[in-house]
């Protein structure tokens, strides 16, 4: 047995075939091509949806633990008790899921607690200016 092509017709290899008629310059404009010869084809239409996810434990910020030191450290004419009197009412609102009333309490609760860090600080600094650094420590002789 002899291996020769005994295959006379004169088909060309796979690899050269003319692709079919239908597909040849189907929407194609030289003029708008570009560089790459991309197909002038509409782009398909996108839609999108947004979804606005509001989580249940909305974030608002009842200065609890800033009330609580101002209560014990710096408790300027009972502002410190008062802000967490606030504080507390805030957290409530905010369980219940009002957060306009959350919100309102919130802001009541961080002025108090500004106010009572700012009288605190101010008065201990006022005491500081005005005892002379004599009765600071008094040394008995």
């Amino acid at each position: 047995m002899s291996m020769e092509n005994t295959d006379t017709t004169d088909k060309p290899p796979p690899y050269m075939v003319e692709p079919p008629s239908n597909s040849v310059n189907q929407g194609f404009d030289p003029s708008r091509a570009g560089v790459m010869g991309i197909p002038n084809v509409p782009a398909p239409q996108v839609h999108t949806t947004v979804v606005n996810i509001i989580p249940d434990g909305f974030l608002i910020r009842d200065h609890l633990p800033w009330s609580i030191f101002n209560t014990m450290y710096m408790n300027f004419c009972c502002l410190g008790f008062f802000a967490v009197i606030f504080s507390v009412k805030s957290r409530d609102q905010k369980v219940i899921g009002d957060r306009s009333g959350a919100m309102s309490y919130a802001s009541t609760a961080r002025n108090l607690n500004i106010a009572a860090s700012f009288f605190t600080i101010i008065t201990i600094i006022v005491v500081l200016i005005i005892l002379p650094p004599t009765s600071w420590s008094q040394n008995r002789g």
